[in-house]
Parts: structure tokens; C-alpha cells; sequence
């Protein structure tokens, strides 16, 4: 089982916070690992909605999707992430903090099989992305 839960303080009210991490679209902004999503893509997850995404992650292009497992507006987004043969859950948690909104990004993933020898790779390698990443929200939605 590899887990990582990061999170950042960011500037900004929660609401806008939430309407930005929602958007998938807005992904590929903030998230390096993921090339793109299509235009089409809504701008609130419908859960039980599988989206269509394109990876690039350290084993280079992949196609893979994200569907919606939980949305509760204003407060967290839940996907099953699934691409190069994993499928990890991903929760975005929104709230509020002082002046701004703490923002969370969580993983949980269970290798299974051959990728079970890759477990001590991911536990490094999945929480250094994740802190990553939600830097990279701060930096975009600070600017």
C-alpha cells in the first residue's frame, strides 16, 4: 500500500479553491504528470463519470482516465484514477484556513501483482510528486 497526503495553505477563498481543483481542465496547470484533458471535459465531476486523460508520467505518455467516485461541493472531489496498469484513489479536500484554504491532495494506492515489487519505489516517489504538486496549485493560484 503506498499513501501520501500533502497539503498547502493557499491564498484564496475556498470556494475558488474547490471551482479550480474541480475543473479537470485546469489539471495539467498544476498536476506535470498529466499532459492533457480534453476541452469537453466538465467542469464539475458527475460522479460515476469516467473522464478520458492523457498521462505523461516518469515512463513516458499513457492514455488513462479518471472517474468520479464522490463529489461534494465546496469540500472534496474522489476519483479512481487508472493508467499504465495502476489505479490509485485520488481525494482533493477543501478547507478553509485563517485567511485562506488548506488544500489537500491525497493517494492511496495498492499495488497488486508484478507492480507489488515497484512498492518501495512508489513509496518515495508518490508523496515527493504529490508535495509537488500542490506547490505547484499554490504557485497558480497565487499568481
Amino acid at each position: 500500500m503506498v499513501k501520501s497526503a500533502e497539503s498547502v495553505v493557499i491564498a484564496r477563498p475556498a470556494a475558488q479553491v474547490f471551482r479550480y481543483v474541480a475543473d479537470l481542465r485546469n489539471e495539467p496547470n498544476w498536476h506535470v504528470d498529466l499532459a492533457t484533458v480534453p476541452p469537453e471535459t466538465d467542469p464539475v465531476p458527475v460522479v460515476g463519470k469516467t473522464y478520458a486523460l492523457k498521462f505523461k508520467p516518469f515512463m513516458g505518455k499513457t492514455d488513462g482516465t479518471f472517474t468520479a467516485l464522490k463529489v461534494e461541493p465546496g469540500v472534496c472531489v474522489e476519483y479512481r484514477a487508472d493508467f499504465a496498469g495502476l489505479q490509485p484513489r485520488i481525494t482533493y479536500t477543501v478547507e478553509a484556513a485563517g485567511e485562506g484554504t488548506r488544500f489537500t491532495r491525497g493517494v492511496d494506492m495498492r499495488l497488486i501483482g508484478l507492480k507489488m515489487l515497484m512498492t518501495p519505489m512508489m513509496a518515495v516517489m508518490v508523496p515527493r510528486r504529490n508535495k509537488v504538486f500542490v506547490q505547484n496549485l499554490k504557485r497558480a493560484l497565487e499568481a
